[in-house]
């Protein structure tokens, strides 16, 4: 169960050691202006430091914050399809049956992700999967051992990278949940994830509701602990501030007019009606077949702790068939690490360069935006010095995006090509996504690796020079696919 208390293992604090002692920002190979590297999120940091914040974890909070603005939660409150006062995937058809069970494992992360992902392929007309926790867990490439995989806990960002990466999902009956390596192929492509931070609020979910209702179950976090369920009405509320999440779960629906009778038995009322429909990952025996009702005046359920991004909440924006392209061209295994910017400027250049495997013309490539109205460039080429612009936009909400170049890239068998974004930063946040190692003795956190002549980044196009000289086994999360 996800709130079993243990010790936090040695490593972990081993981590935050070996990250504090980490430069924030060096210019011993870059001109000016000199680089910057964003700060990690103090809740990652207190969870690894914290005894008390860092017992029972399964759901981590992420090391990197993603950053909504007000125009965003704004939209969602005056969407031109109104949000109902009730929703409810279930009844909709759009979550699978029944509800699987994380065992004793630290694994509610990796269950939640996974429903989140086949409610959003129910919502985009199915078909129904049974989609594969062990795998993401086993293959999801942070932490030393299997042991770490399955007792240290994750966050959805571990999710997003093994599935933009091709890596999964992959089928449940392929590879059941048994502790025990297995392979098998890949079912579907992830194309796009939203990710926002907790609320803020207690009636504050209108963002949260409208991505329900787009893109099927929402992965977020919560505070669970024994006491504070009604079992007979299998509705839960935590009255006070916690001072951590422990606990993954997904959202999918809602009430507003919910009883606020059904917490009766509990010491303690919420202050007024409405909750959330949530699916847990304790098998079917639990709650009312596995789900269970959370009042929207829960202190410690998908919300921001003031310690930063406790995780964030998740929606599988895009998902589409493995026909869609044909080679996924990409480093960073692990995705988002830790985020980059230049001091005094808003925008930064990245790329990427690969050698193509075969003819097949490039047509998009793939990046994280982590912050609400990010415009964005993406151009391709060559070489570093015959880039030309083949798309532009702005994020709406932060996550993963795969994007169509308006003018494919011709490429040669065995020739070299560069893809490249430009990100400006909407609220003086580093914008650019990068992976880089995190270890130290024998544990190592993130095993990121790089070489010279992978990722480059500049403050101007003409200006970007390799990564690794800057910050070593560092890459540039950057994908290219082709057609």
């Amino acid at each position: 169960m996800t709130t079993a208390r243990r010790s936090v293992p040695v490593f972990l604090v081993l981590i935050l050691v070996v990250l504090a002692a980490l430069p924030a920002a060096a210019g011993a190979a870059t001109p000016d202006p000199q680089f910057q590297l964003g700060p990690l999120n103090p809740a990652f940091v207190e969870a690894l430091h914290d005894p008390i914040v860092g017992l029972g974890l399964g759901r981590m909070p992420s090391p990197v914050e993603v950053h909504v603005n007000a125009q965003a939660t704004m939209r969602a409150a005056r969407a031109d399809l109104p949000l109902p006062s009730a929703y409810d995937l279930i009844d909709l058809g759009r979550v699978t049956s029944p509800v699987k069970d994380q065992k004793q494992y630290e694994t509610c992360w990796a269950f939640a992700n996974t429903a989140a992902l086949e409610s959003a392929i129910l919502s985009e007309q199915g078909p129904a999967l049974d989609l594969s926790e062990d795998n993401l867990i086993r293959r999801s490439g942070y932490f030393s051992s299997k042991y770490d995989r399955y007792w240290s806990g994750g966050w959805d960002f571990m999710a997003i990278a093994y599935y933009t990466r091709w890596a999964g999902p992959v089928s449940g009956t392929d590879d059941p949940y048994d502790y025990k390596a297995q392979t098998g192929s890949v079912v579907k492509h992830v194309e796009g994830a939203a990710m926002i931070p907790g609320r803020s609020t207690d009636l504050g979910n209108d963002l949260i509701k409208q991505l329900v209702r787009d893109n099927g179950g929402l992965s977020v976090g919560m505070y669970m602990e024994d006491g504070y369920i009604d079992d007979a009405t299998s509705s839960y509320f935590y009255p006070d501030t916690p001072d951590s999440e422990n606990h993954g779960v997904v959202i999918v629906g809602w009430d507003d007019s919910y009883p606020v009778a059904n917490f009766s038995s509990l010491d303690q009322e919420p202050a007024g009606p409405g909750a959330f429909l949530v699916r847990n990952s304790w098998g079917p025996g639990f709650g009312d077949n596995g789900y269970f009702w959370v009042s929207y005046y829960d202190r410690g359920f998908a919300r921001d702790l003031g310690l930063g991004t406790y995780g964030g909440c998740t929606s599988y924006s895009a998902v589409a068939d493995v026909t869609d392209y044909s080679r996924n061209y990409g480093y960073d295994k692990l995705g988002v690490t830790d985020t980059f910017g230049y001091v005094g400027r808003s925008s930064v250049w990245a790329a990427n360069r690969f050698t193509a495997a075969s003819v097949r013309s490039i047509t998009a490539v793939g990046f994280y935006t982590l912050s609400s109205g990010t415009p964005y460039e993406v151009w391709a080429g060559r070489s570093l010095t015959t880039l030309t612009r083949r798309a532009t936009g702005t994020s709406s909400l932060p996550g993963y995006a795969t994007v169509k170049l308006d003018a494919p890239l011709g490429v040669t068998k065995g020739a070299p090509f560069v893809v490249a974004i430009k990100l400006t930063s909407p609220d003086g946040n580093q914008p650019l996504a990068i992976e880089r190692f995190a270890g130290s003795g024998g544990e190592v956190f993130a095993p990121a690796n790089a070489r010279p002549g992978q990722s480059y980044v500049g403050a101007a196009r003409g200006r970007m020079r390799d990564l690794t000289a800057s910050i070593p086994r560092a890459n540039v999360c950057l994908k290219a696919f082709a057609r």
